[in-house]
């Protein structure tokens, strides 16, 4: 069975990298239990088949600009979009997505130890697909005018499925403006159309989740990156989630 070493894991929450500052994270996806009637403070009811979903990170504290309390000491609660490459960055790696609520944020730490946020917890909300198991489709800094990212065989054959993609910008050249897109083929050296269009434009540091409705997705995908300029470096990474 092949073993993997977290140390390499990604953590992106609204844009902002913060691996660095991860000790540990849990996935947890589930739908509700049978309702039941319950006469304690012990019982809980559910609704049956509704989704629950929540990631949750163990955080070091950092104040420093574009880390932890920047990110995640704000709005309370705060929303946005998690996401987790739990083996790194490369081509068509498992990653994991979650449109969230924050639960909670505070600081402990103890004289002789590290200042942590301790285990944040990051809960689905809204009536959404839950935690999105996926593909990473794009993770670098990159500062040519055009990105066009390799494509990457997602199906043996044309399928009709919806998809959705998550883009987390977590370095943003302030004066450029860029167009980020999730294109689709029939052959990898082909004619690739658009599948994903993002509307944010990278100018600041930020993420966002388009869904697609249903259609026909070929078999091929990849990303495409287009700069108004090459004077400044873009950080960004790409999550793709396509249904069964």
């Amino acid at each position: 069975m092949s073993k993997f070493c977290g140390k390499n894991a990604i953590i992106l929450i609204n844009g902002y990298n913060l691996s660095t500052y991860g000790s540990a994270f849990e996935v947890q996806s589930d739908a509700g239990a049978i309702d039941v009637t319950g006469f304690t403070d012990g019982c809980k009811n559910f609704i049956p088949g509704m989704k629950t979903a929540a990631i949750t990170a163990d955080m070091f504290w950092s104040s420093t600009a574009g880390a932890v309390h920047t990110a995640l000491g704000g709005a309370s609660p705060a929303t946005g979009h998690v996401t987790i490459l739990p083996e790194g960055y490369a081509l068509g790696n498992l990653s994991i997505s979650l449109p969230f609520m924050q639960g909670n944020y505070g600081a402990k730490g103890t004289p002789g130890g590290a200042a942590e946020i301790g285990t944040l917890n990051f809960l689905s909300y809204g009536d959404n697909v839950g935690v999105e198991y996926g593909k990473v489709l794009g993770h670098a800094s990159v500062t040519a005018a055009t990105t066009t990212g390799i494509g990457f065989e997602v199906n043996a054959a044309p399928v009709t499925a919806s998809c959705s993609g998550t883009l987390h910008v977590w370095a943003a050249p302030a004066s450029e403006t860029t167009v980020f897109k999730i294109q689709h083929s029939t052959s990898l050296g082909g004619v690739y159309a658009d599948l994903v269009t993002f509307t944010i434009d990278g100018s600041a540091v930020t993420s966002e989740r388009v869904a697609v409705a249903s259609g026909t997705i070929n078999q091929f995908i990849r990303v495409l990156v287009a700069k108004s300029s090459t004077v400044q470096t873009l950080g960004f990474t790409i999550h793709y989630r396509q249904s069964v």
